[in-house]
């Protein structure tokens, strides 16, 4: 790619958040030259490695790259190990660095050590911006931490609730991933005999998203323990969650639409409809849909949230809060993904 425009740097640049990153960035008009890290396949082309990919150049170790001169620096490791990254990029001069781990999603240590252990740079969690722009507003400062894909599809359908009820008694939160999700490096359990035609439940009762959709919602209202299970089902990409919400005066779902329509308005990749929403309905795109039913026999309140987990829930994501933190429209070389 030619010199003129940002400087971009894409840390993991191996894995399928990172693929994603680098076709997005490919695209984007506003990108000059894009440097991608990853140990395992340094030295090896990108398209190399990545035939679908549009995008030269070669991968390369992570110190070959020149932080102070990035305008922004995507990291996407594994929590961990993300955060001596990150804190090696801000210290070295990148302008703008954005983790895809969940390295600074929690702003608590004590809360980070209970899940994850002790946390290898504790000193940036104040720093951190916690990604979820529709939620949240646009990314300040150096360091955007994006958001989980479970707490992102979670909190999208929570937070208009949350803001306007009190008494929340409950939240179940039921979630469906595609096999894309557990990474790419291969096991036992994401092996396509041990997913292929079957289903199952993992990480109950304690998944490590429950911290962060917990955390990011008391910033909104009130909610009580969340209790999620995701279930991992195989396809290859999307997420489709379906919560339930006891709470004591049960608001009509036509309601419930009308605050989507109201707090999401004007925000280009979350929408609400009557129909419910299908995970083919959001593959390939960065977008949000939510929708809102209500069990009148059992007195609960249903929503339904949908996500790609590597656009809107990884990737997609992390483009739209650089367009943000650095001034551009949120959909910018994302207006295909709408």
């Amino acid at each position: 790619m030619g010199c003129m425009g940002l400087k971009a740097g894409v840390y993991g640049g191996g894995g399928y958040a990172g693929v994603e990153l680098i076709r997005l960035l490919g695209g984007h008009p506003e990108i000059g030259a894009i440097s991608v890290a990853s140990r395992g396949y340094a030295g090896h082309g990108i398209r190399e490695v990545y035939p679908q990919l549009a995008v030269d150049g070669e991968y390369v170790a992570p110190e070959e790259i020149e932080a102070g001169d990035l305008d922004v620096a995507f990291v996407a490791y594994g929590h961990g190990e993300s955060a001596g990254a990150v804190k090696e990029l801000l210290r070295e001069g990148a302008h703008l660095v954005i983790d895809l781990s969940a390295d600074f999603r929690l702003p608590d240590e004590g809360l980070y050590g209970e899940w994850y252990g002790e946390h290898p740079a504790p000193e940036l969690l104040v720093e951190a911006h916690y990604g979820l722009p529709e939620v949240f507003g646009a990314a300040v400062g150096r360091l955007v931490s994006n958001p989980g894909c479970y707490p992102t599809a979670a909190i999208l359908a929570l937070a208009p609730v949350v803001r306007r009820i009190d008494g929340i008694r409950s939240v179940t939160i039921n979630a469906l991933s595609g096999v894309s999700g557990a990474g790419a490096k291969p096991s036992v359990k994401t092996h396509f005999v041990s997913v292929n035609e079957s289903a199952n439940a993992y990480g109950a009762p304690r998944h490590r998203h429950t911290p962060e959709i917990e955390t990011m919602l008391r910033r909104v209202g009130e909610v009580p323990e969340v209790t999620f299970v995701p279930h991992l089902i195989p396809i290859t990409r999307g997420e489709l969650e379906t919560i339930v919400v006891d709470v004591q005066d049960v608001p009509e779902a036509e309601e419930v639409l009308g605050w989507y329509a109201e707090d999401y308005e004007g925000w280009a990749f979350v929408e609400a409809r009557e129909e419910y929403p299908h995970v083919a309905h959001v593959a390939n795109t960065n977008r949000c849909r939510l929708s809102a039913a209500v069990d009148d026999r059992a007195g609960k309140l249903l929503l339904f949230s949908a996500v790609d987990n590597l656009l809107k829930g990884a990737s997609g994501a992390a483009v739209q809060n650089m367009n943000l933190a650095l001034g551009y429209e949120e959909d910018l070389g994302l207006e295909h993904l709408k």
